[in-house]
């Protein structure tokens, strides 16, 4: 182990949006489809040491170009073992950047759905052939990596009500161990939180912990009513900036949001483009426990080495505080509280004997809000059952 190394988790990532253009040109000739000249830049075009996968071409400014991007490239995913190559692709990537725990969301309507004369119906051989795919990839990438792997099925709200009822009950008859979580995503303006009452309670009967987006390009509102249905974290959620009573609730009832520096300045208008308006900075400062995400990372062309050094050399996280971030990430990871333990005890084996004075040093000298003083206080008790290395 390099304990140089920053251990790191994302909660966050659509496995759609994780193909990286080399990816992208890989699963088209596999799938013999046509690959357009203007998908991406070319060679020369763009700054490699940034994009090391290639570079998609899309205004930035354009929302609209960026889902006709997205839809492109999700279009050159034909075949379960499709996934298996996407799935090893992001992981093995991550995860030589430290990554140790992942979840990826899963749109069951985008893997198995087809409509016929108006009714949607679900090919369960075809949703069991691609998990089975994707577990190959995570069991393949931990043979040489210690990370651990959780699914999220989404349910698309701008589909309607019904379809993400309907996406439930697919997978209350399609149990898979690895899914865990369940998420309203979509257009967030279409359709309220209200409207889909009966997803809410059977998420909550199937045992699956909710992560709603939120609060992204819509307003603090949203993220008040995604609470107000039961959600665990929330989905990006830096419109809480708005609202000090809303970030009071978050701070006390410990939720988690899933931050994605890149996917956010590209997609929120309000950020205008400049990551130097993002509230990430003044949400970690009042106590909001907050995670690092990658969001659609080979869309934006990211990874998570390249979030976290965004929070870094932008914002000016410490080592330490990155490492409280990556543990606030464990803290609300869907998992069972075993494998919880055994994460908090990798990532915590990451402190050095520098790590320790400063958590120390700073759990006494009050510079941060109440509640990360209270992590920390947890941290240092951990730590004395875990030896300097």
């Amino acid at each position: 182990m390099n304990k140089h190394i920053i251990p790191k988790v994302i909660l966050h990532e659509h496995v759609e949006g994780s193909i990286t253009p080399f990816m992208a040109k890989k699963l088209a000739n596999k799938n013999h489809l046509t690959f357009p000249d203007s998908l991406c830049y070319q060679q020369g075009e763009y700054d490699v040491t940034e994009y090391k996968n290639g570079r998609y071409n899309y205004d930035e400014s354009d929302f609209v170009s960026f889902i006709q991007t997205y839809d492109t490239v999700s279009s050159f995913v034909k075949h379960p073992d499709d996934y298996y190559l996407i799935t090893y692709d992001f992981l093995s990537r991550n995860a030589k950047q430290g990554l140790i725990y992942c979840e990826l969301f899963l749109s069951p309507y985008h893997i198995c759905a087809i409509e016929r004369q108006g009714k949607v119906v679900w090919d369960k051989e075809r949703f069991q052939q691609t998990l089975n795919q994707m577990d190959k990839a995570i069991i393949d990438v931990q043979k040489e990596h210690n990370i651990t792997v959780r699914y999220h099925v989404i349910g698309v709200r701008h589909l309607g009500a019904d379809v993400v009822h309907d996406t439930l009950r697919f997978i209350e008859n399609n149990y898979h161990p690895f899914i865990t979580g369940f998420n309203i995503a979509g257009n967030e303006k279409a359709g309220h939180f209200d409207d889909f009452k009966k997803a809410h309670q059977l998420a909550s009967k199937l045992n699956l912990k909710k992560s709603y987006h939120a609060g992204e390009i819509d307003s603090a509102e949203s993220i008040i009513q995604a609470l107000k249905h039961g959600a665990n974290r929330i989905g990006h959620g830096i419109a809480a900036i708005e609202d000090d009573k809303l970030i009071k609730q978050l701070v006390d009832n410990k939720i988690t949001l899933e931050i994605a520096l890149t996917s956010n300045r590209i997609l929120v208008n309000k950020l205008q483009g400049d990551i130097l308006n993002h509230p990430i900075r003044q949400l970690y400062d009042q106590g909001v426990r907050i995670t690092l995400n990658t969001d659609d990372a080979g869309i934006f062309g990211t990874d998570i080495e390249k979030e976290y050094h965004i929070a870094q050399s932008i914002f000016s996280f410490s080592r330490l505080e990155l490492l409280d971030i990556t543990l606030c990430g464990i803290q609300a990871a869907f998992v069972d509280e075993p494998i919880r333990v055994r994460l908090m005890n990798l990532a915590l084996s990451y402190f050095t004997s520098d790590d320790r004075k400063l958590l120390k040093k700073f759990i006494h000298d009050k510079k941060y809000h109440p509640a990360i003083i209270e992590r920390f206080l947890t941290y240092q008790k951990l730590l004395l059952a875990i030896p300097i290395n």
